[in-house]
């Protein structure tokens, strides 16, 4: 999808306020005025398509994609040949990601599978601290664990929701976690030493921190 297309303006409230915001490369969603992907010096389908690279699933790999947004990550993840199952709880980015003409490639893949085949994904609308206990023990070979910011979902960077990234997980199966960069501000500066410190306790003996996409790949 190299070609330049229309972006549809769309901004709205509903609890929050939602805006499809245009960038250099591929649109983002702006909610309350913070961006779900990062667009200084990157555009998000390359963010998208480094956190894939990084995470690096090979042919037929079945990938935990948690919190869906625009689809961009599963786009580069079925491009791959992996199998997919991904998580969105907030129906209105959703609503969005429909609208958004570079999303198209997400829905036009989706399966209900309960396994998804090859090329394929199956999308769970729910909170993913609930739906991941849904899953059975050693489902996943690869994680791609994608929350928005700590201070904007907690729960996601808690040791009950590691605990069960953990779980899910097989053995030597990978993660690839955005945690972005709260150190920059100093109240926050305890942040990331508190994500390793869960990390470890949970079980996962290696942290790796990529700084160039914000993330940490984590070995089970």
């Amino acid at each position: 999808m190299n070609k330049k297309q229309d972006v549809p303006e769309i901004k709205f409230f509903n609890q929050h306020y939602y805006k499809l915001l245009k960038t250099s490369g591929w649109p983002t969603i702006q909610i309350d005025g913070i961006q779900m992907h990062r667009i200084r010096n990157l555009t998000p389908e390359l963010d998208a398509a480094k956190k894939v690279e990084a995470l690096n699933p090979p042919y037929g790999s079945l990938v935990l994609d948690i919190c869906t947004g625009l689809g961009y990550t599963v786009i580069f993840l079925l491009k791959r040949n992996c199998a997919v199952i991904t998580i969105e709880k907030d129906e209105n980015v959703l609503y969005i990601a429909k609208r958004n003409p570079y999303s198209k490639p997400f829905f036009e893949n989706l399966v209900e599978d309960e396994i998804p085949p090859i090329g394929k994904a199956r999308l769970i609308i729910g909170d993913a601290k609930e739906v991941i206990k849904s899953f059975k023990d050693e489902y996943f070979e690869y994680i791609l664990h994608d929350p928005p910011k700590f201070n904007v979902a907690e729960e996601l960077y808690s040791k009950e929701f590691y605990f069960h990234l953990f779980r899910v997980l097989k053995p030597n199966g990978k993660v690839l976690h955005y945690i972005g960069s709260p150190q920059i501000k100093a109240k926050n500066k305890n942040i990331i030493t508190n994500i390793i410190r869960r990390l470890k306790e949970t079980g996962f003996k290696k942290i790796e921190p990529i700084a160039e996409i914000e993330c940490f790949l984590i070995i089970k």
